[in-house]
C-alpha cells in the first residue's frame, strides 16, 4: 500500500486548511494623536492558534509510524500555533536630523557621502521573560544619516523567532515608512505569544535592511514561561 503518497496528499490538504482557517488579516496604517504620523504599518491577525495547532498536529502525525505519529503531532501543533502569530509594526522619529548630524560630525569629523546606519540596538520589552499567551514587543533604535550624494534611504526590518533548538518558527518583514531621512527612529514589533507553547529559551533576531541590503542585526534571548 502506498502510504507515502497518502501522507503527502494529506499534508497538502492540511496545509491548505491551515492557510484557509488561520490566515492573518491586514490592518490599515494609523495616525498618532494630533494628526502626527506614527509610521504605523500594522498587521494584526484573525488567526486562531487553536485551529492552527490542531491542523498542524494532524499534518505532523502523518510523518511518523506508530509512536512517531505522536511525536509528529506534537511538533506539528507547535509549528501551527507559531504560524498564527500576528505582528503589529510601527515606527516614529525620536531625534531630528540636526541633532544626529551634529553628533556624527563631532565623532567622525564629517558627514557621510553615502546612506549610513550609525546605530541599531534592539531589546524585548517589558522584559526578556514572557508568559505564553501574553503580549510583548521587540523595540529597536535606529540612527540613520542620508548620504550627501544619495537619495533618501529606504529601510526595512525583519523579525525572526527561533525555537530553543535553533529552528525558525516565525518570520515577518515590514518597511519602516516613517524614515524620511537623517534622524533617530524607534521601531516596534508588537505580538502575542500563543498560549500553551513549550517553555524554554527562545531567540528573537531583528535584522535591518537599507536600500535592499542587510546592514545590521541583533539577537535577543526570550525566556518563555507558563
Amino acid at each position: 500500500m502506498n502510504t507515502g503518497g497518502f501522507r503527502a496528499t494529506s499534508l497538502v490538504l492540511a496545509s491548505v486548511m491551515l492557510a484557509a482557517t488561520s490566515g492573518c488579516a491586514q490592518m490599515p496604517a494609523q495616525r498618532g494623536t494630533g494628526g502626527a504620523s506614527t509610521g504605523s504599518e500594522a498587521s494584526a491577525g484573525s488567526c486562531n492558534p487553536v485551529v492552527g495547532g490542531a491542523i498542524g498536529a494532524l499534518a505532523g502525525a502523518m510523518f511518523g509510524k506508530g509512536k512517531g505519529h505522536l511525536a509528529g503531532a506534537a511538533i506539528g501543533a507547535g509549528i501551527g500555533a507559531f504560524a498564527c502569530i500576528a505582528y503589529n509594526y510601527h515606527s516614529r522619529k525620536v531625534r531630528d536630523a540636526q541633532a544626529v548630524e551634529k553628533e556624527y560630525a563631532r565623532e567622525r569629523g564629517a558627514l557621510p557621502t553615502s546612506n549610513t546606519v550609525a546605530g541599531y540596538h534592539s531589546e524585548l520589552t517589558p522584559s526578556n521573560t514572557v508568559r505564553s499567551g501574553s503580549s510583548a514587543q521587540m523595540q529597536s533604535r535606529v540612527t540613520v544619516l542620508s548620504g550627501t550624494h544619495d537619495a533618501t534611504p529606504q529601510l526595512k526590518e525583519e523579525l525572526t523567532l527561533y525555537s530553543p533548538e535553533g529552528k525558525v518558527l516565525s518570520t515577518v518583514s515590514k518597511p519602516a515608512t516613517a524614515v524620511d531621512g537623517t534622524g533617530e527612529y524607534e521601531t516596534n514589533f508588537n505580538f502575542n505569544l500563543p498560549k500553551g507553547i513549550e517553555e524554554g529559551r527562545y531567540t528573537m533576531r531583528s535584522t535591518l535592511f537599507m536600500d535592499g541590503k542587510q546592514v545590521r542585526s541583533n539577537e535577543v534571548p526570550m525566556l518563555v514561561v507558563s
